[in-house]
């Protein structure tokens, strides 16, 4: 599932790929995605990301707005089925998404304002003191977008093993120094992700995601799997021990 890190690394693709070119055509191949406007003829000014959407910006105040979900990507060839696609000056992108639960929606700037401001700040120099409003535990507050953007479930585990802390501790009971720590271990975590560029998906290591039973890297105890807020959570109990 394409988290902070995978959504970047695709914008900047994107971006250096379609900014400043003016649309030709437009393909809408699934009636799931409903545009209502006409796009040939606009010119990408700019491309962008908040939290896990990519974002198009139009002239005319208006806005492409995707949302990658469970299986979305781009393309830049064409791929044996898509939902959309965008062909820009001599440049296309495919929007490919097997399970067909990512989101396209055309806004204008009053509408895009309104559905970014629900987000929390972006993690990189957040202050997480923000989670301590939260009874739930730290992990599942992590996860919602509108405490801290970004942060899906990949990152949230890889960056609790990083700073030791507990993926069920209440995140209303951490100490400040725990915050601290978290604070870096969340930096560090999606810096890692990003640093593998867009190779990521096929040679990204984790260190507690999806090893369950397997040895920690750090001490070897063997990572556990828990089941949070309908989530699967790894981490290791003897690292992580409240």
């Amino acid at each position: 599932m394409p988290e902070l890190p995978e959504v970047e690394i695709m914008m900047r693709q994107l971006r250096a790929r379609l900014r400043g070119r003016v649309i030709r055509r437009v393909e809408v191949c699934d009636s799931k995605i409903k545009l209502n406007g006409e796009l040939r003829g606009c010119r990408i000014n700019k491309v962008w990301r908040r939290a896990k959407y990519i974002i198009f910006d139009f002239s005319h105040g208006r806005h492409l707005l995707v949302h990658l979900r469970m299986t979305g990507w781009f393309e830049f060839e064409p791929p044996p089925k898509y939902r959309l696609a965008l062909h820009a000056g001599p440049q296309s992108a495919y929007f490919a998404d097997s399970r067909r639960f990512g989101v396209v929606e055309l806004l204008f700037t009053q509408d895009l304002i309104k559905r970014l401001n629900r987000l929390g700040p972006e993690p990189f120099g957040a202050d997480l003191q923000v989670l301590k409003r939260s009874t739930r535990p730290i992990k599942v507050a992590l996860l919602d977008q509108t405490l801290v953007a970004g942060i899906g479930n990949i990152y949230a585990c890889e960056a609790l093993w990083r700073a030791r802390i507990d993926p069920r501790q209440r995140a209303d009971r951490l100490r400040r120094d725990e915050i601290r720590r978290l604070e870096r271990s969340v930096v560090a975590a999606l810096q890692k992700g990003l640093n593998y560029g867009p190779r990521i998906f096929q040679v990204q290591e984790f260190y507690v995601y999806d090893r369950a039973g397997r040895s920690c890297r750090r001490c070897g105890t063997l990572i556990r799997r828990i089941v949070q807020a309908q989530r699967s959570t790894w981490f290791c109990p003897q690292c992580q021990r409240r």
